[in-house]
């Protein structure tokens, strides 16, 4: 899955927060719950074998139709 949406490095302060990794294959997968900084060094470790993973603040779950992806 391909997504358009582009966001910059967090700051310092917000490395800490809670996150939620998922991996997209048909349907959503949630993988984990981890600090930001550890979901962004785990992104960039499956984005060089090939694979993409998305990270998303807890509240959000993207299975919920309500939570546009689009």
């Amino acid at each position: 899955m391909i997504s358009p949406w582009r966001s910059p490095l967090p700051l310092e302060e917000y490395t800490a927060s809670q996150v939620v990794v998922y991996f997209y294959s048909g349907r959503w997968i949630p993988i984990m719950f981890c600090r930001l900084a550890e979901a962004i060094a785990l992104h960039h470790r499956a984005s060089s074998s090939g694979k993409e993973l998305f990270i998303f603040p807890p509240e959000v779950n993207p299975s919920d139709s309500s939570h546009s992806l689009h």
